[in-house]
């Protein structure tokens, strides 16, 4: 099977995938754990935020337009109630 002779391979670990110098084992590399989840919770807030300002203004445009839509039935009702 084709998959399971790349499974077998050996991949370097000091080899970075897509570059030609070896990477560096010192610590410190990257972010660590911790600022990993406050960024992953800043993203998960700034998006609840945004999509609640939305929702809040598509129910707004929403209630707007069907208290229109209300209001100029309630005048064809009251065209049609002094019509008799």
């Amino acid at each position: 099977m084709l998959f399971s002779s790349i499974a077998k391979r050996q991949i370097p670990v000091t080899l970075r995938s897509f570059s030609s110098t070896a990477a560096s084992s010192s610590g410190g590399g990257g972010a660590g754990f911790f600022a990993r989840v406050g960024s992953f919770i800043s993203g998960a807030g700034l998006t609840a935020i945004a999509t609640e300002v939305y929702i809040f203004k598509e129910v707004r445009e929403g209630n707007l337009e069907m208290l229109k839509k209300q209001r100029d039935l309630e005048k064809r009702l009251a065209a049609l109630e002094t019509k008799k």
